[in-house]
């Protein structure tokens, strides 16, 4: 893990120094060393890392009648209890337990040093509403992994909660010049794509959804951000923007015991079916997949495609389905036969943004569905489709 650190430390200073030639060189750097130190994707959660945002000295998003410290922290408590209590053996690591304040770059060391298998940052969102009114009435959660900033909102978002850095001492030494307010600084999330991306969206998706099913609050999907708090971790990592603090009925509700009991017990439900697909196993390694045959609504898969593409799988039998359509209504079911099973999806796009949103959408007709990628007739995880973006 020092190792890890001590190369990412360069990376920044580099940045500086040698422009995108030196981040190129730093980055296959980089993933050797994470590739030594990471834990197994697939291996039993043992550890759970949760950061409620902000803290001490540092407000975080200012409501009408709030801080967002005081908001994330009973969520954060309360989701590690939650935890403990179904499953003992879980060792359950907060960031802040009280009102303190916290550097970024320390919230990605106490998740590392403990070795933590997950990583669950709590947030609050905001927008401005001084200069522009109408932001009041923008409300909903949202669910981010590491990524770039492909959306100017999304980007936004990033520059509000790497903000904290200018409460730390010595800020512009400590983070190598990078500047939250600046957006030439995120050249670094261009380059650094996180390394369990995979399951961090996979993750995001069923905290998102289980949320969206609990709270009946407006689902503004899982995205992608440049968070700094989410750079550093070893393991995959969320964060989780529950409301819209300058929205009055989305802060009445964080607010309120009952709205963050809701909260805490669909966060809890998205860890828990995560947990159970992981240790279950449900993420399948690379296979060579086999050809596939023409079935009732089914298309055979495109095996000689030069780039990746996502899918959302909603199916997988021993025996093909004659009349898959119905396996997902209004979609386009496709069939892939791979090792004796029969595995149909929908939802086929070059775009993981895209794949996002259509799996949300396309949870609403099927539960237990997830995203897949598939290269050249082989069926790759979520993470190298990205590595080969």
């Amino acid at each position: 893990m020092r190792r890890a650190n001590v190369a990412n430390k360069v990376l920044n200073v580099m940045i500086i120094r040698h422009g995108i030639a030196g981040i190129l060189v730093m980055f296959g750097l980089i993933c050797s060393m994470n590739k030594s130190v990471a834990q197994s994707d697939l291996g039993k959660i043992k550890c759970v890392c949760i950061d409620a945002g902000h803290g001490g000295r540092d407000p975080g998003a200012v409501g009408a009648k709030i801080y967002e410290k005081n908001i994330v922290l009973p969520i954060a408590l309360k989701l590690g209890k939650k935890i403990k209590e179904t499953y003992p053996d879980i060792k359950v690591v907060y960031v802040r337990d009280k009102d303190v304040f916290v550097d970024l770059r320390d919230r990605s060391r106490i998740a590392n040093e403990n070795k933590a298998n997950l990583f669950i940052s709590i947030h609050v969102n905001s927008l401005d509403v001084k200069g522009n009114p109408a932001n009041r009435n923008i409300k909903g959660v949202e669910t981010y992994v590491l990524g770039t900033n492909s959306s100017e909102h999304n980007l936004q978002v990033a520059m509000k909660e790497n903000s904290v850095i200018h409460y730390e001492d010595d800020y512009s030494v400590k983070y190598a010049g990078f500047d939250p307010n600046r957006v030439e600084s995120y050249i670094l999330f261009n380059m650094i794509r996180n390394l369990h991306l995979e399951n961090s969206v996979n993750l995001a998706t069923e905290i998102q959804s289980e949320v969206i099913k609990t709270t009946r609050q407006k689902d503004r999907g899982v995205r992608q951000g440049p968070l700094w708090v989410l750079k550093d971790v070893a393991m995959p990592a969320v964060l989780v923007e529950v409301g819209f603090i300058t929205n009055a009925e989305d802060e009445r509700f964080m607010m309120s015991s009952a709205g963050q009991d809701k909260l805490v017990k669909s966060i809890f439900a998205g860890f828990k079916r995560y947990k159970e697909r992981v240790e279950a196993k449900a993420v399948i390694p690379q296979k060579q997949l086999g050809g596939s045959e023409e079935k009732g609504a089914a298309t055979p898969t495109a095996v000689g495609k030069e780039k990746p593409v996502y899918a959302v799988q909603v199916a997988s039998t021993v025996s093909s389905i004659k009349d898959c359509a119905s396996l997902c209504s209004n979609e386009k079911v496709k069939e892939l036969h791979v090792d004796g099973r029969y595995r149909y999806y929908v939802g086929e796009s070059e775009s993981l943004e895209q794949a996002q949103e259509n799996l949300n959408r396309i949870k609403r007709k099927v539960k237990d569905c997830f995203l897949i990628a598939i290269y050249k007739g082989n069926l790759i995880s979520v993470g190298e489709a990205q590595k080969l973006k």
